[in-house]
């Protein structure tokens, strides 16, 4: 039988601090929590359902702390609660699926599985709890006499199936360790908070619910002032009493409602998938996804889970990661979703963190129409490695997931329907949780959309919309958003005349015109190497003839001979009343059989122009579809920009 704790500190009726409280849980969970899982999978054979009931059972015993801390052995009140849910969740002999099992484990497991539920309870109990027989009778619910003769059937039945003496159970039953040693726990921070979070509910629940009782019975009664006395102590209700509108949940997020092996290799294919680590992202630097700069999107929370999977059968090699987090209330569930948007869409520049932020350039973003209560989807690629991300991220009630698929391929074909659909998929095993909220239609739409605002200009573009260069070359780094001065009309000049976004245009003033340059400190380049974008707006008409002379200037660049000027390519053109684009890539002959190489873009929104220049170099160059995607980026942003005269 498990010692009984040294409370000589604590007098069993006096007062006890939270500090003590707090001190006291959290050496009782990480001394006890391994024993109880060893158990609780030895119950069931579900090693995901035990750790998750083992873990919730210690955020009940949180709630009800400051009374079961009195207790001589309080594992003998969490161990119930903790079997209690493993057996409702666990499937029928679940660890027929793994197959990674040592055959001793299966054996134990598969012995196990042919006792009845009272005979394996009392042979756990006395064996791997080390209770005593009274104590074994009373958990296992029958009279002393009737729970030693399970025990001795139980063990009698187990010892035949594994053919060896019931001597040497204990030692067979302690295999079961190989696979539960593996398992990482949360935080006890997470474990207290939600526990917190649940005290504070079932308060309100209990006292709202003892407050209508009082009302409906006309026992609300008055003192001599004519005030109403408060209630001593409200009762507190079951733990699957809904928490009042508007009141903090009670939040449950199991990490049986993460994505299994299978729903991955189903959806996305390929073979020797492999299901990785699942932890709660409490241990490294945290950073799991693309772009993120923090462990938690929700500081708050009140549980995250993350995990991965991996296949290198397939080439190139694909990684997948789910990161799940769950929130106090739907409304901090909100904010929690529109933080994790922001990581994936704004990819913090270096100058915010330049040792933790990754070189990402954000490729493209679509809604998902009808997954959870909110979702979106965005493709990203590592300017460094040109690994392509194609990230999910969906909420549904109070819970938000993020789904990441990682592999070394053209962002062309970045594979945006499947990882929608493994989304819906996450959305669909979230939503039927107590705190879920909307499940996922059958058919996933992927609906292109604008860009995000980004930046504190977010007309202009912004370090995560650069594309990776021929070789990597570190970080871009932009200059502030300035306004064009005379003497910086010069900015981005390449090897042709063009018209400049200063001043006037046919009589009509610039409005709104400013500048930025972004280039690669870290790089051992010539000076010029770098991109620089202009803005401005002018009347609609106006507009629509700034960008007509730039494009037959451009047309009008010396081409027959590559001594005397500039050779022009043009790589895109397209216009509508609305809208308009030209990119060109330019060479410029000089002395000494030197040559300079500039892309070239004219972007224009409505009223709104963008000039692109990016001054090349050999070890530094912008494939011709990237820089043409980089104008559209360019055309995409001036949605932001007010029209002239507004």
């Amino acid at each position: 039988m498990t010692e009984p704790r040294d409370r000589t500190s604590t007098p069993e009726h006096g007062y006890v601090s939270h500090a003590d409280l707090t001190t006291g849980f959290d050496a009782f969970y990480k001394d006890a929590r391994d024993r109880l899982l060893l158990q609780t999978f030895a119950l069931t054979g579900d090693l995901a359902v035990a750790r998750s009931a083992v873990r919730e059972a210690f955020v009940v015993a949180w709630h009800h702390w400051r009374k079961t801390s009195r207790l001589d052995d309080p594992e003998m009140s969490v161990r119930p609660n903790a079997w209690r849910k493993a057996l409702r969740r666990s499937s029928h002999r679940p660890w027929h699926r793994k197959k990674d099992l040592e055959p001793e484990v299966r054996a134990v497991l598969d012995g196990l599985a042919t006792l009845t539920l009272p005979q394996r309870k009392a042979l756990l109990l006395t064996q791997l709890a080390a209770v005593s027989m009274e104590e074994m009778a009373q958990e296992v619910g029958l009279p002393l006499e009737a729970a030693e003769r399970e025990l001795q059937l139980g063990a009698a039945q187990l010892a035949m199936q594994l053919e060896i003496p019931t001597s040497a159970i204990p030692l067979s039953l302690s295999s079961l360790s190989t696979v539960t040693r593996t398992v990482t726990w949360p935080r006890v921070t997470i474990i207290r908070r939600a526990g917190s979070a649940r005290r504070r509910a079932h308060t309100v629940v209990g006292a709202t619910a003892a407050v209508v009782a009082l009302v409906a019975g006309g026992a609300v009664a008055t003192d001599a002032t004519g005030a109403r006395p408060s209630l001593d102590r409200a009762p507190l209700p079951s733990s699957s009493a809904p928490p009042t509108a508007g009141g903090p949940a009670v939040n449950t997020l199991p990490d049986t409602a993460l994505l299994p092996l299978i729903g991955v290799q189903e959806v996305l294919g390929g073979k020797g998938w492999r299901e990785g680590a699942t932890s709660d992202n409490s241990t490294g630097n945290g950073r799991v996804l693309p772009c993120q700069p923090e462990r938690y999107a929700d500081p708050r929370g009140t549980a995250a889970w993350v995990r991965t999977f991996r296949t290198t059968s397939t080439k190139p090699p694909r990684t997948m990661v789910q990161f799940a987090e769950a929130s106090m209330s739907e409304k901090h569930a909100v904010r929690t979703y529109r933080r994790a948007l922001s990581w994936f869409t704004g990819c913090p520049t270096p100058d915010d963190d330049a040792s933790a932020v990754p070189r990402i350039q954000l490729v493209s973003t679509a809604d998902l129409p009808g997954v959870g209560d909110q979702a979106s989807l965005m493709v990203l690629r590592s300017r460094a490695d040109r690994v392509v991300y194609v990230v999910g991220l969906a909420r549904s009630g109070q819970f938000t997931t993020t789904t990441s698929l990682a592999s070394r391929i053209p962002a062309g074909k970045a594979d945006r329907k499947n990882v929608a659909r493994l989304l819906a998929s996450a959305v669909d095993r979230l939503c039927p949780l107590a705190d879920g909220g909307a499940c996922a239609d059958p058919k996933v739409k992927v609906a292109d959309r604008a860009s995000y605002p980004v930046g504190k200009v977010p007309w202009m573009l912004s370090e995560v919309d650069l594309p990776p260069l021929n070789a990597d070359q570190g970080p871009w780094v932009g200059t502030p958003p300035a306004a064009l001065a005379e003497d910086r009309i010069d900015s981005g000049a390449i090897g042709c005349d063009t018209v400049h976004l200063f001043g006037s245009f046919r009589d009509q003033k610039l409005q709104g015109n400013r500048f930025r340059t972004f280039v690669l400190s870290a790089a051992d380049l010539p000076p010029e190497v770098g991109l620089t974008q202009t803005v401005g707006a002018l009347p609609a008409n106006a507009a629509r003839a700034f960008v007509d002379r730039f494009r037959e200037q451009m047309r009008a660049c010396p081409q027959s001979d590559a001594t005397a000027g500039t050779e022009v390519d043009e790589l895109a053109s397209s216009g509508t009343s609305a809208s308009a684009l030209s990119a060109w890539h330019l060479s410029t002959a000089l002395p000494g059989d030197r040559t300079v190489e500039y892309d070239v873009a004219v972007v224009r929104r409505g009223t709104s122009i963008a000039v692109l220049a990016y001054v090349a170099a050999p070890k530094a160059r912008i494939a011709d579809d990237d820089f043409v995607a980089l104008a559209y980026r360019a055309l995409d942003r001036l949605r932001s920009m007010a029209a002239y005269g507004g």
